[in-house]
Formats: structure tokens, sequence, C-alpha cells
């Protein structure tokens, strides 16, 4: 097989791989977005139904809620009449404007009030009697714990229309009275409700015991009764929320909603059926259009692939009848070369090769040793040229490199610490002169102290309290990691109870005070005067101390004999080590040497 449609091959099938992958993806990813906008437009939509039904329930319960407030009625109720006139005349000055009223309301269908004070009963005033006291709607307004309760749909005898109620005992001011009022409310309110969103999708009403006090699936052979006789039942939570069931060999997605802005309707259920069937026209397009720019991607690749490959593989064709003919011994035969492509530098580096070759074979045998000579001397100088080329950068290149096969296999606490490292090590070598803002050196000492809690786990803690108009201020470079690695070393490291290292620092007239403490095992006293012995000597042949020896040195020979370190320690009592920067030498800006 010719190199040309090995190379026309390959090209195609990587091209097919990735647009396929891409194109799956794609798709898929679409097809996720698509379902997840379509329910979360439901969501929004149920969300409104549902805050709509709350209001809608909430306004009709303040009709009883007027009854229950009103002392008047309340008293007229509870007055026994020996004539049938005086209480005609009660009813028809305070109750009867009051159900005027009501049934003026176009969902209302009616106001009842029942009462145990048989002197007092009309059409929609009716008497507790023994029937209604056994009756389980009876019972639960009166043994009812939130001031009344919502009912399933029933009819009413004589009507076809169904119906709500809402039912209310009226104790406000008589605690045992045993009055309670019924509205009724038609169920085509809630059908009402859900107008437009109901035409696609189906919804149920459901009580917080479960009754399905609205379904507008009405061409339902019977009407589901309760939220317990669905098969996922189980799946609805408290709250909200959505998932995918199948009914009936179709999937739908169950998204719902629980009301509990008040007692009376806490725990009521608004449930929404959307079928998976009708967001697959959308889904169709898309896999369509994705079909057609995957084939149309295709075709234009193969003819992109297939010109460059004709195109490339005929100058190399040009190139191998070229170097047959060096084979014979003919070393007048160069290629021409056309463009600046690895090609064309093939065919450049070919024809110098002819060149070079025909001078070979011309010079003599001494001549060869010389340029065999040169040759060496000229591979030693870019040997010594790569070598003088190797700077930190490497070390800074490996530590990531290190850094980054770690983060592949997953050590990502590891590589944090390589990352650090290569950081602080980046930081050491920083060109700028013998001094450093105070910003560079906390984040200097911000790497090693992190660096130092992968070591030691969650054996300290640290804090870094300095203000932003003080991180501006120069000093010596390493000022502060020393005494910070002094910390860890004999305060922290030794210790059997976690610590604390913290770094503050605070402007006070014209000096900053740099300030690095410890709640370690501090030091004895005859410790202590030890190691200001060790920092008042200076001497250079001690080998302890070096680290706050050289600091205290470097402090006192750039800012005076009174800018050395203090040191402040007790037994158990922790290390406090400060020392001052001037302000006015502080805020000279080093210029580079």
């Amino acid at each position: 097989m010719k190199i040309r449609t090995k190379l026309i091959l390959a090209n195609l099938f990587i091209v097919l791989f990735l647009l396929g992958s891409v194109t799956y993806v794609l798709v898929r990813r679409s097809t996720e977005l698509v379902y997840e906008r379509v329910i979360e437009n439901a969501s929004l939509s149920l969300s409104q139904v549902a805050n709509n039904l709350d209001n809608k329930l909430e306004s009709y319960e303040l009709i009883p809620n007027t009854l229950f407030l009103n002392n008047t009625l309340d008293s007229i109720l509870e007055t026994r009449y020996g004539d049938y006139k005086d209480a005609y005349a009660d009813y028809a000055e305070y109750y009867q404007p009051f159900i005027s009223a009501v049934r003026t309301t176009r969902d209302v269908a009616h106001l009842n009030l029942y009462t145990t004070n048989d002197s007092f009963l009309f059409g929609d005033i009716l008497l507790i009697d023994d029937e209604v006291k056994q009756s389980d709607w009876y019972n639960k307004v009166i043994n009812g714990k939130t001031g009344g309760y919502w009912t399933g749909a029933y009819r009413i005898v004589g009507e076809n229309q169904p119906v709500i109620s809402f039912r209310k005992r009226l104790n406000n001011y008589a605690s045992e009275s045993f009055k309670i009022v019924s509205l009724e409310i038609k169920q085509q309110m809630l059908f009402d409700l859900i107008n437009e969103e109901g035409k696609s999708k189906r919804y149920l009403f459901a009580l917080a015991d479960g009754t399905v006090f609205m379904d507008s699936d009405r061409n339902a052979p019977e009407p589901l009764a309760r939220l317990q006789d669905l098969p996922f039942y189980d799946a609805i939570g408290t709250d909200a929320g959505n998932f995918r069931y199948e009914l009936d060999g179709e999937p739908y997605e169950i998204v719902y909603r629980t009301l509990a802005s008040r007692n009376v309707v806490k725990g009521m259920k608004v449930i929404t059926f959307i079928p998976v069937a009708q967001l697959q026209p959308r889904v169709e397009q898309l896999r369509s259009l994705a079909i057609a720019l995957f084939l149309l991607a295709f075709l234009i690749s193969a003819l992109l692939i297939s010109a460059i490959s004709v195109g490339m593989t005929r100058r190399l064709s040009e190139l191998a009848s070229k170097m047959k003919r060096i084979h014979k011994d003919n070393f007048q035969s160069f290629v021409e070369v056309r463009g600046r492509d690895e090609v064309a530098q093939l065919g450049e580096m070919f024809n110098v090769m002819v060149r070079r070759v025909g001078t070979l074979i011309q010079e003599v045998y001494q001549s060869e040793i010389d340029r065999k000579g040169q040759e060496l001397r000229t591979k030693e100088v870019e040997l010594y040229a790569l070598q003088t080329q190797i700077n930190p950068h490497f070390l800074f290149n490996v530590l990531n490199m290190i850094r980054g096969k770690l983060l592949i296999v997953g050590e990502r606490d590891t590589a944090k610490v390589v990352g650090l490292l290569a950081k602080s090590f980046r930081m050491m070598l920083r060109s700028g002169g013998q001094t450093v803002a105070l910003a560079d050196e906390l984040e200097f000492v911000d790497s090693y102290l992190q660096i130092q809690q992968y070591r030691f786990g969650h054996k300290f803690t640290y804090r870094i309290e300095v203000p932003e108009e003080a991180r501006g201020v120069r000093l010596p470079k390493l000022s502060l990691q020393p005494l910070v690695e002094n910390a860890i070393t004999h305060g922290i490291e030794l210790s059997a109870a976690d610590c604390t290292i913290w770094i503050e620092g605070r402007i006070a007239g014209d000096e900053l005070r740099l300030t690095v403490g410890d709640d370690g095992l501090g030091m004895t006293p005859e410790r202590l005067a030890e190691v200001e012995r060790s920092l008042a000597e200076d001497a250079l042949g001690q080998e302890s101390h070096i680290g706050l020896r050289n600091v205290h040195g470097r402090l006192r020979a750039r800012y005076g004999e009174n800018s050395g370190l203090k040191i402040i320690s007790a037994p158990d009592a922790g290390v406090i080590i400060s020392f001052v920067i001037p302000l006015a030498q502080g805020m000279e800006v080093e210029r580079d040497v």
C-alpha cells in the first residue's frame, strides 16, 4: 500500500473518530439540556400554580375567619329565642347581609352554619343533630388543632357540580361552643387555576392525608381518589422535587411541590405529570441536525485530506526518485524546493546532503581528518553552550513536572507540597538585591508553613495578621522564615499538644514592629539567657542558633544596634521574637547592582 493511501486512511480514521465523539457528546449534552430546561420550566410553572392555589384557598378561608371573629354573631347564635320573630329579626339584620355578600362570589356554592341552638334555625343555619355528630367531618373539626380543614371533592344532592369545602369551628368567644361553619367552593375554581397548563400536562391537588381533591385528567375512567393509589407514591418527598417514572409503558417526569405556608394547608401537594414523549420532537431535531453537520464536516475533511495528501506525497515521490539516482553515483541530481513546510525543508536538506557528499568524495584523506577534528570541536562548543543554558528554571520545570504527574495519579496533597516547594525555590533565587517587600516575604513564609503543615498534619495552625499599608515596606531577605523555622523546630515539633504560630505586624509612629510567636514549649530562663548571650557574642565559629544570629546580625548591620531581635519566653508559654524596621529606610527602593 502506498504511503499516500496510508496517509489518507489514517487521517480519515482520526477525523471520523474525533467528529463522531464530538457529535455524540454534543447530542447527549444537548438532549440533557433540553430535558433540564423543560423540567426547570415545569418546576417554575408548578411553583406558580402552587402559589396560586395557596393564595386562592387563603382568600376563601377569610370568610369563615370573619365569622370566627364576629362577636355579635357569636352572641346571637348562643341566644335562646322564645319567639321565632325575634330570631328572624336578628337573622335578617346581622347574618343575612353577610350571606348575601358571600353569595355574590362566583365560586362559592354554599355557606352553611351548624349550631346546637334549635331556636335559631334557618335555611343556611342547620341543627347539629345526632346524624351530624356521628359524621367523620364533624369529629375532625371538633377535635382538630389547625383551626379548620379543607375536605376532598364531593357532590351535593340535587346538584351536578362537585365542590370542596372549608370547615371551621366557631369557638373564639365561647371556647366550649360546638358551632361550625362550612364554606363550599365549586371544584371548577381549581380547574381554572390550571386552565392553560392543564391542556398538555396532568395535575393533581391533594390534601395532607393524600386525598385527591382535584385531578385534571377528566378522561380517566375513574378519578384518582388518593395519592396512595399511585404506584410511585413512596418516591414523593415531603417538600419538593422531581423524578422519572413509567406509567402504562410511557415514561413521565413527575414534578411535585408541598404547601407549608400555614397549618390549614400544610402538607397539601401539587403534582404534575409531564410526558417525556412530548420532548422527543425537539431531541430528534437536534439529532438530525447533528448527523447532517457530522456528514458535511466529514465530507469536507475527506476532500481536504485527499488534496493535501496528494500534494505532499507528490513531492515525496519526486524526492525518492532523486535518491535512486544518487544510489547510482549521480551527485548532480537536485530537487526543486517548493514551499516552506517540512517536505520543503527535507528537499533543502537533501540538496545540501548531495553537495556535501560530492565534496567529501573529492577531498583527500587529510582533509577528512581535519574535518572530523573540526566537527569534534564544534560538538564540544555546542555541548558547552547547552550546559551553560542550564539554570534554576530547569529545577522549577522538574518540580512542576513532578507536580503534574502527582495530580494525574490523584496525589493532590503531595502535588500541592511540590508546587509550594517550587514556588518557594523560585522566590529564594529571585533577583532584586538584598531586600524584599514584606508582602513577598510573607508569601514565602506562607508557602513554607503550608509545607510544614503537610509534614506535621494538624499539629499546628498559623495566622498572618499584617495590615495592607505595611506590606510594601522592604526588609532584608529571609528575615521572617528563620524565626518561623525556629518556632517549629524548638517549640512545635517536640510539643505533645496542638500549637499555634502567629506573625503580626503593627505600625507605631515611624517604625514597623514585626512579631513571630508560638504557644509551644517555650524556654527556661537558663536557655533564654544562653540564646541572648549567643546573639550578643555573634561569634562566627558557633554552630548553634545560626538562623537567629544571621537575622540578628543583618538587622543590626542595616538598621543600627537597636534593631536586632528581642526574645520573650517562659516554660510552656511559647516564644515571642520581635524586631523593628524604621519606615524611613523600609520605604527605600533598592536598585539591583
